[in-house]
């Protein structure tokens, strides 16, 4: 199984979240590609078996760099026709969507639509995608907001508990996948 974590970040949160993806797919001895968003047109994601695609919230949604990478792909995609109507599973793909938020106003509220919107990319490549991974992450552009929103005091997140936290779900999505 070959496995892909692709992701954003700006402030740093999301890449300690797929950093540790990576790891703990790599002590698991899967061949694993981390990879920060660029303008690398050359990555085909039909490519891996196991994708786990990540951003920060920006405005209910991912980065804009992921956003248009996603948008070129699926036109890519789309126009090679392998899109097809009803965008039938693929047999053996499965991906995983990940945020990192501060949702300083309405908490997970803020990262929900982020995370259905990489779903619903995965879904058209015909990923079947398992879960959506929502992580506290400390709010680094207004540094008042980490301690003022529905979230309590969350400087310094994701810690090492959160870190944790993702380690033990993605031992236990490999346990499900059997690997």
């Amino acid at each position: 199984m070959k496995a892909l974590v692709l992701y954003d970040s700006i402030g740093g949160n999301t890449e300690k979240v797929a950093r540790r993806i990576h790891s703990v797919l790599d002590a698991n001895d899967l061949e694993a590609d981390l990879i920060k968003v660029a303008s690398d047109k050359d990555l085909d994601f039909l490519d891996y078996d196991l994708i786990f695609i990540g951003s920060p919230v920006q405005a209910w949604l991912p980065t804009e760099p992921l956003m248009r990478l996603v948008k070129e792909k699926l036109r890519e995609y789309r126009d090679a026709g392998e899109i097809p109507p009803s965008a039938p599973l693929r047999s053996g793909k499965f991906g995983v969507c990940f945020a990192t938020y501060a949702g300083p106003h309405t908490g997970v509220g803020e990262a929900i639509p982020m995370t259905k919107w990489l779903r619903v990319f995965l879904e058209h490549l015909g990923y079947m995608v398992l879960d959506e991974w929502h992580i506290v992450g400390e709010y680094h552009n207004r540094k008042e907001l980490s301690t003022k929103g529905r979230l309590g005091d969350i400087r310094g997140r994701p810690n090492k508990q959160d870190l944790r936290a993702v380690t033990g779900q993605v031992n236990g999505l490999l346990a499900r996948l059997k690997v």
